[in-house]
């Protein structure tokens, strides 16, 4: 069948209900201009990196062709025949997702450029797109009937797209963060790189329901239940030899594991450890996931005048620039990270460094 029915060369086109009218009509430019804001949803959401962004932009194209469907419609009988129309519910679900972003992102104080990255200038030029959307559906209702829920909708709409930029913005500025402190440690003497090739490591093979670890820097890759294996097994031997250590030093101590996500696997606090060791112990932890390496190493690289100088207050989760944080790693591949906290800075350093030779002694590397 030909994409071309000639029924158009005369200046005018069918609407949903197949009511003919003039291509330049107020109904016409709307949902044209409505049409042209999915194209750009669909671009974003090529280009995002988040994995919700990219669910949520998928989800808003299908709602966008539900409103493309009433405003190209003048029966409204046909309409809710043939069409879901777009509904309190579905701006609910915008408002939800602004609200979940925004609590996510640090506070704004003042105007934004519109995108330091492609994925976020197309989102902004997308907004656009809506805002105009919008104005032309206002002037529209001045002749004919416009759902209040549909205007509302497309308002809401514009602010969501505005708030995944900023999401996409901020992503790609953490990223930022960790490339430069990942290149700025590769600089660093090898006394205090994150090589820890010279460690001893045990050679005998070891098998935990169906992962075989000959040395936890030698094993294949795993998927994500074996790797929570793995590092729950880590965790208990940390726990152990932290505690053992900080016993004998007297130096009572709070103990945080995370995952790759940064997520809590283990806390343990030791009878008399500091109330705020608890946090700290956490930030050392989700901060050696976070920027892939030893808190340690984030002393000098964030005095005043260095280039990390205040990244602490460039990112929502806490972060830790003293010693006492280590990565966790599986074959190169960081699967979780060791905080410790209560000690001075030396003591909590050499708590975790016995911590990891512990694990590495009675697991493998």
């Amino acid at each position: 069948m030909a994409i071309y029915t000639k029924t158009g060369d005369k200046g005018t086109t069918g609407l949903f209900d197949g009511t003919r009218v003039a291509k330049n009509s107020e109904r016409v430019n709307t949902y044209g201009t409505l049409d042209e804001l999915n194209a750009h949803l669909s671009v974003c959401e090529k280009l995002v990196r988040y994995p919700e962004t990219k669910t949520i932009l998928h989800r808003l194209q299908g709602l966008l062709f539900q409103l493309c469907a009433e405003v190209a419609t003048v029966d409204q009988v046909k309409l809710k025949q043939y069409s879901t129309l777009v509904s309190e519910a579905d701006i609910k679900e915008l408002e939800t997702i602004i609200d979940s972003y925004t609590q996510a992102l640090p506070p704004l104080r003042s105007f934004i450029y519109q995108g330091n990255n492609l994925a976020a200038a197309e989102l902004h030029v997308a907004r656009t797109v809506c805002r105009r959307a919008e104005r032309m559906l206002n002037g529209m209702r001045q002749g004919e009937p416009v759902r209040p829920t549909a205007l509302a909708f497309v308002n809401r709409l514009s602010d969501c797209i505005y708030t995944l930029a900023r999401m996409e913005d901020f992503i790609f500025h953490v990223d930022e963060i960790v490339t430069k402190v990942v290149a700025k440690l590769e600089h660093l003497p090898a006394s205090v790189t994150t090589d820890e090739t010279a460690s001893k490591a045990v050679q005998t093979a070891r098998t935990t329901k169906g992962v075989t670890v000959t040395n936890f820097g030698e094993a294949s890759a795993l998927n994500s239940q074996q790797e929570a294996h793995v590092l729950r097994h880590m965790a208990q031997q940390l726990l152990e030899g932290a505690t053992a250590k900080s016993e004998a030093m007297g130096v009572p101590v709070v103990i945080a594991i995370v995952d790759r996500h940064g997520n809590p696997v283990l806390t343990y606090r030791m009878v008399d450890a500091l109330l705020v060791s608890t946090d700290i112990a956490e930030g050392k932890a989700y901060t050696a996931v976070a920027l892939k390496c030893k808190t340690e190493q984030l002393n000098e690289v964030t005095q005043p005048g260095a280039e990390l100088y205040q990244i602490e207050s460039m990112v929502t989760r806490p972060l830790v620039t003293f010693g006492g944080g280590f990565p966790l790693t599986v074959a190169g591949r960081i699967i979780g990270g060791l905080g410790i906290s209560g000690g001075t800075v030396a003591e909590d350093i050499a708590i975790g460094k016995y911590a990891m030779d512990y694990m590495e002694a009675n697991y493998g590397k």
